[in-house]
């Protein structure tokens, strides 16, 4: 199943609290561009373009992040876009930071 990329499933998502990401270079990058964008405008679009955004690598043909401590414990099994799109049937069944987007 594709996980649609959108707003109320980016605020069900568990990827900017996860263990396995909290260290990464390229993801702390991303989050400042982030918040440097929110405090010039808040209506941005630029702020929801998935590529810009280190969440949600479960949704769709995102860069897969290099920098990741995956000795950490994935969280993918404890988010609710994860158990409402049954992503536990797919492949990979997690780490979709470092695998890529969920296939079924």
């Amino acid at each position: 199943m594709d996980v649609e990329f959108n707003l109320e499933n980016l605020n069900e998502c568990l990827c900017d609290c996860c263990p396995v990401q909290n260290r990464s270079r390229c993801v702390l990058d991303k989050m400042k561009i982030i918040d440097e964008i929110a405090m010039e405008d808040l209506d941005s679009r630029m702020m929801i373009e998935e590529e810009r955004i280190p969440a949600m690598y479960c949704s769709g043909e995102k860069e897969t992040i290099g920098d990741l401590n995956t000795n950490q414990e994935c969280q993918c099994d404890k988010c609710l876009v994860w158990k409402e799109n049954n992503l536990f049937s797919g492949e990979p069944a997690g780490y979709f930071c470092k695998e890529g987007r969920s296939q079924q």
